[in-house]
């Protein structure tokens, strides 16, 4: 019987024989030809993501799409929020993902603790280190490999705009600040450390000015 893993107010998420399910949920207030094209699109779009994420390892691999349903690799660890506040220094690995997407066009656009898996590297996944990026992984006290994974990517999309790279690096700031307080400016610099996309100074400098335009917003 499927296990929900969780549930939004766009999809449910079920674990059905090993595999990962979501499946994004009708809405009411929508006429049902809209909302049924909006839901498939969306699909769609994530599923492309997932695939393009696929050769560099630290996304759950797309095993199929089927209308406004997608099923996928069950990445079986722990989420990093869990992890973050005793060990800042992983927020390293959060860098260094995304530099990946960042550098490949990719924005996640959710960019919670969230939405971050440490789990052990499956043994097919070793096989073919060689034809991945390094510098995603590390080694805990067992020596075990561990990789940092990316998950839900309902909110992404491609772009190699500076200002949505930016907003994408905010969203993670505000994240830290929000749940993870006590460690948040520690953990935020191990990440600037680590994050080293081509057009690192542009993104940045774009970045103060996201803040700015948030501190402005706030005051109003």
């Amino acid at each position: 019987m499927p296990k929900i893993l969780g549930s939004g107010a766009e999809a449910t998420v079920y674990l059905n024989n090993g595999d990962v399910i979501k499946q994004r949920s009708r809405k009411s207030y929508r006429h049902e030809l809209i909302d049924l094209h909006l839901r498939n699109t969306r699909t769609r779009k994530e599923a492309k993501i997932l695939k393009a994420l696929e050769k560099h390892g630290f996304a759950p691999r797309l095993i199929g799409q089927k209308d406004n349903d997608l099923m996928m690799e069950y990445i079986d660890g722990i989420q990093l929020k869990v992890l973050l506040d005793k060990n800042p220094k992983l927020a390293s690995l959060v860098g260094k993902n995304l530099t990946i997407m960042h550098d490949d066009g990719m924005i996640h656009g959710d960019l919670t603790t969230s939405n971050m898996i440490l789990a052990d590297v499956k043994s097919t996944d070793r096989k073919s280190d060689d034809k991945k990026p390094k510098g995603n992984e590390l080694k805990d006290n067992k020596a075990k490999d561990k990789r940092l994974y990316f998950i839900d990517f309902g909110l992404s999309f491609n772009s190699h705009k500076i200002e949505d790279k930016a907003v994408d690096i905010h969203l993670f700031k505000q994240a830290l600040e929000s749940k993870h307080y006590k460690i948040a400016d520690s953990a935020y610099r191990e990440f600037i450390k680590a994050y080293n996309p081509k057009d690192k100074k542009e993104i940045l400098g774009r970045l103060a000015i996201v803040e700015q335009r948030g501190r402005y917003k706030e005051k109003i």
